[in-house]
Order: C-alpha cells, then sequence, then structure tokens
C-alpha cells in the first residue's frame, strides 16, 4: 500500500495562449543557450539578468545574457516564419534554460516554442517545458557594446585557456588575485598572476595590432568567455585598460563576449 493525495490538491498546469510560436533546430538552439547561459546572473536584486533575453525577428534570433561583470551574445540567421511582423523580445529564466538544455539532443529535428505573454512553452520530442517569463527592463546590451577598439589581437582560443589556466593554479576560492595580461606590439601575450604562495608567468604568441595594452580580469570570467567560443581562434578587441574586453570569431559574427576588466595594482 502506497500512500497517496487527492490528485486535485495538485496544481494545475497554468494555460498558455500563446500569441508567436518559433520552430527551430534543436542544435542550434541547445548551441545558442549553452553559449549565453553561463552569463546569466544569480543575484535576485535585479531579478531580470537572472534569464537570458531572446530578440526575434525575421531575419534570425539573438541571445543575451548579462550579470554585471560579462556579457554573452549568440545571434543565428535563420530565415523565420511567425505571426508578428515587429521584433520580439522576452526573458527566459536561467533555471528553465538549464532545464531544457538538458532535454536537447545534437540533432536536427525541430523544437517548436509557443510564446504568451506570462508563459512559454517548449516542445522537445515528447517533452513539453512550462515556464513564466520574467518581467522588467533588461541591460540595454547595444549600448554596452564597446563600438570602437584600439587594438586588435588574433589568438588560438586553446592555447590561451591553456595559458590563463596554468597562471590560475595559484588563485584558489581563499587566494583571489587578477589575471594580469600584456598584450605587447612584438606579438606577444604576457599573462602572470601574483598571491601569497607564489607567481606565475606565461606566455604565448598572437597576431597584434595597434598599442600595447595591460590589463586585469578575473580568471574565471575570461576562462568562461574563451571556453564557450567554439571558433578555433578569435579575436580579442581592447580599448585601453579600463574598457571591457570583447571576443568575437575571427569570421562572422555568431557570438561576442564582454569581460569587464579588473583594476590592477602595481608591482
Amino acid at each position: 500500500n502506497i500512500l497517496g493525495t487527492d490528485p486535485e490538491e495538485f496544481p494545475e498546469l497554468p494555460t498558455v495562449e500563446y500569441q508567436n510560436s518559433l520552430i527551430l533546430p534543436q542544435s542550434r538552439l541547445k548551441a545558442m543557450i549553452s553559449q549565453t547561459l553561463f552569463a546569466v546572473s544569480d543575484n535576485e536584486s535585479r531579478p531580470i539578468h537572472t534569464g537570458s533575453l531572446f530578440e526575434v525577428d525575421s531575419t534570425g534570433v539573438t541571445v543575451v545574457s548579462v550579470d554585471g561583470y560579462r556579457l554573452a551574445m549568440r545571434t543565428e540567421m535563420i530565415n523565420l516564419k511567425f505571426e508578428e511582423e515587429d521584433e520580439i523580445r522576452f526573458v527566459v529564466p536561467g533555471k528553465t534554460l538549464s532545464e531544457v538544455i538538458k532535454l536537447l539532443p545534437d540533432q536536427d529535428e525541430n523544437v517548436e516554442i509557443l510564446i504568451g505573454r506570462r508563459h512559454i512553452v517548449f516542445k522537445i520530442e515528447k517533452y513539453s517545458v512550462i515556464s513564466r517569463l520574467l518581467e522588467g527592463e533588461f541591460l540595454d546590451y547595444k549600448a554596452a557594446v564597446p563600438a570602437q577598439f584600439t587594438t586588435e589581437v588574433t589568438v588560438n582560443t586553446r592555447s590561451m585557456i591553456d595559458s590563463v589556466e596554468r597562471v590560475s593554479l595559484l588563485i584558489t576560492d581563499r587566494l583571489k588575485s587578477p589575471v594580469r595580461c600584456i598584450f605587447s606590439e612584438d606579438g606577444e601575450i604576457k599573462i602572470s598572476c601574483v598571491t601569497s604562495i607564489g607567481k606565475a608567468n606565461d606566455e604565448l604568441s598572437a597576431q597584434i595590432t595597434g598599442p600595447e595594452v595591460e590589463i586585469g580580469f578575473n580568471n574565471r570570467y575570461l576562462l568562461d568567455a574563451l571556453r564557450n567560443a567554439d571558433t578555433d581562434e578569435v579575436k580579442v578587441q581592447l580599448t585601453g585598460p579600463v574598457s571591457p574586453m570583447k571576443i568575437v570569431p575571427t569570421q562572422g559574427d555568431s557570438f561576442l563576449f564582454l569581460v569587464l576588466p579588473v583594476r590592477l595594482k602595481q608591482e
């Protein structure tokens, strides 16, 4: 005998009166979510930023996540047919997206997305994931992205990840210190870190145009951005030591990551 509960007490599923619907390939939706989910905020003081902004128009879909220290944007140019001609915008909670991504296989089957005023439904094969949408004013991300840069670096993504990981060996939860990056005009990126247990230095070669920049970063934020770039090489665009680092692909504009710098102490 198993004790049960009156089924009348089970909460009713919300009825979603949807105004728009989208059909996207599963593999593309999975890539868009995975490349932006890392930058979703976990700070409940700005609830709107605990989700990802979706912007949809007839040319494609853009997903944006921000948390105050970094920004991740992923664009997929898809010829969409949806009911309204105007652009639609909605913010899906990060917790919902982390569940949706678990259900998405790497296949070219389609996902149907139904968008209502307050709720959204993801129809993935035999599953339906129903979630509320977040309400509020999302950051004007277009104004946050620097329009110009003075130094541009083309670097092998894996090499830079390895280099940052090596100097990060001295950083622990208790011993926090920024990673110091010097992008020099002689085509070398010098990466270093100093904590109370020692010093670490690493160098890698890159194609650098523009004046030398010395800038500091939180190692985790820098690594998250580099690891989520799905290209062998990336372009790093800089405008001095206090402006955000911009990471973009060498070809096209499918993704854009911004990482805010950390103020460095003089050695």
